[in-house]
């Protein structure tokens, strides 16, 4: 009788009729380039169900800036398509700051490197596969002045 739950156990998760548990990973997010120590580091985890690069994430972390780069580690991050979008916030107001011309005055980059035309990118420029347990890096840059 064991043996024929156990078959038909199989069978349902093979046909998709009994949920499995998704596997989750770690995913950890080194962050270059920062021009200084000042203010926070805020890395946005997007699975593209929130609005890219928008204020809603998946996940987020809010680290302080330290040296030149900074590691983030994203723990129990389902299985799945992710892209990144991470800004300096130098003076810590939580919010990009722009100069007059509308150029960020903040440092910010994306998963790929991945650029827009007249703005962010889309999400699938920036989009990539977790699957496993990964290090990636995002390069900040800086446009508009200090």
């Amino acid at each position: 009788m064991k043996t024929i739950t156990t078959l038909i156990i199989a069978m349902g998760l093979m046909l998709g009729m009994i949920p499995s548990k998704k596997e989750e990973v770690t995913l950890t997010v080194t962050v270059d380039n920062l021009r200084n120590e000042n203010g926070y580091i805020a890395i946005a985890l997007h699975n593209g169900e929130t609005e890219f690069p928008g204020t809603e994430a998946f996940m987020t972390k809010y680290v302080e800036a330290e040296g030149g780069s900074v590691e983030v580690v994203f723990e129990n991050v389902p299985v799945g398509e992710y892209a990144l979008a991470v800004m300096h916030d130098e003076n810590g107001n939580e919010e990009m700051d722009f100069n007059s011309y509308g150029m960020p005055t903040e440092g910010y980059g994306f998963s790929n490197d991945a650029m827009g035309e007249q703005g962010p990118p889309e999400f699938d420029d920036a989009s990539f596969d977790v699957d496993e347990e990964m290090d990636t890096a995002v390069t900040l840059m800086y446009l508009g002045g200090f």
